[in-house]
């Protein structure tokens, strides 16, 4: 009788010291957080037990909910997918509360999922397990649907939404380096006499040499700009301060190829030149580069690219895979592949 009753005590402080020191959770008890925390789903859609910080902190209630989270016992990991994060922020109209608090966001977290260079920008987080891989990543190629009934109206596609009525410079004209896509244009349009559509500049003076040759629209919703997308032969991404570039990634999947600026911070990755797209500088070189995306569209394979080397079931994979390696109490360490947005 005593010997039951120490196996049974044995068994109840076994229980007792999983559940305290190992964290079970269910998907229930793991919250869903909001910028600039992410989560992370496995492969079934249910949350996992590592949250994402994605960006500077805003506000001392991001402070609160950071050590509220942790106190609950779940893991952190960084990603940089916002600007210049974690390295100080260039962009001169972005938010300064993190300036002023200083945060060492590396020390905060486990791994980094890096979207830098490795020999062209600071990474202050090179001693903490890391990996090459963006949000952009994980998109599933087969939930983007190609409508062949779009017809091409564009040879290009510019993306810069409004920062005011006035068109001032602001953190959009910044991000999607405004100052420089309008000396590009004006190559585009003299040189080449391409058509394009510039969604979000309404209002804005550039170039005349491309009067009745670029339309100009207002911001546009997301399902309108995807037909956008498709009506163009080519995506313009002039951006530097871009850690993620979700635009690339679906213009891509549209097997539609991109020009994209080679200082680009994140997605460079994702620019093959002669199968997915083609690099440039500044307003220099961009007409070789035009030249050669023009003489040889017919040979770029975006979408099948990207297939074949993107997306849940193969960088979700190495996502899941470098979880299960670096984070013990995962709550989940049998599943396919791993994703950040549903």
């Amino acid at each position: 009788m005593k010997t039951v009753f120490t196996v049974s005590l044995l068994l109840i402080l076994l229980i007792i010291f999983y559940f305290k020191y190992f964290e079970w959770y269910t998907d229930n008890t793991i919250p869903t957080v909001s910028f600039p925390f992410k989560n992370i789903f496995d492969d079934k859609g249910n949350k996992l037990n590592v949250i994402l910080i994605a960006a500077p902190f805003r506000s001392k209630k991001d402070d609160e909910l950071y050590e509220s989270y942790k106190k609950q016992g779940l893991s952190f990991a960084g990603i940089s997918s916002y600007l210049d994060f974690p390295n100080p922020i260039n962009n001169p109209y972005e938010d300064t509360y993190h300036v002023l608090q200083k945060h060492n966001y590396p020390s905060m977290v486990t791994t980094w999922l890096n979207c830098f260079r490795k020999n062209g920008y600071t990474q202050p987080f090179s001693h903490l397990p890391n990996m090459l891989l963006t949000e952009a990543d994980l998109k599933d190629v087969s939930t983007v649907k190609i409508d062949p009934t779009i017809p091409k109206e564009y040879d290009f596609l510019y993306c810069c939404l409004p920062d005011n009525d006035q068109c001032t410079p602001g953190w959009q004209s910044y991000n999607r380096n405004w100052d420089l896509a309008k000396k590009c244009l004006e190559v585009m349009c003299s040189q080449f006499k391409l058509k394009g559509i510039l969604v979000g500049r309404k209002g804005c003076e550039f170039t005349n040499q491309c009067d009745g040759i670029v339309k100009v629209v207002p911001f546009l919703p997301y399902n309108e700009f995807q037909k956008e997308i498709q009506k163009c032969k080519f995506l313009f991404v002039p951006n530097v301060s871009d850690a993620s570039p979700r635009v690339i990634t679906e213009t891509i999947c549209y097997n539609i190829p991109v020009l994209v600026n080679q200082n680009i911070l994140g997605g460079w990755h994702n620019v093959i030149p002669s199968v997915t797209g083609e690099f440039f500088t500044d307003e220099n070189d961009i007409a070789s580069s035009i030249s050669k995306l023009m003489k040889n569209y017919s040979q770029y394979q975006p979408r099948k690219w990207y297939a074949e080397n993107r997306g849940n079931t193969i960088s979700g994979k190495k996502l899941a895979d470098f979880l299960i390696q670096h984070y013990p109490t995962l709550n989940n360490k049998d599943m396919k592949y791993a994703t950040i947005t549903l």
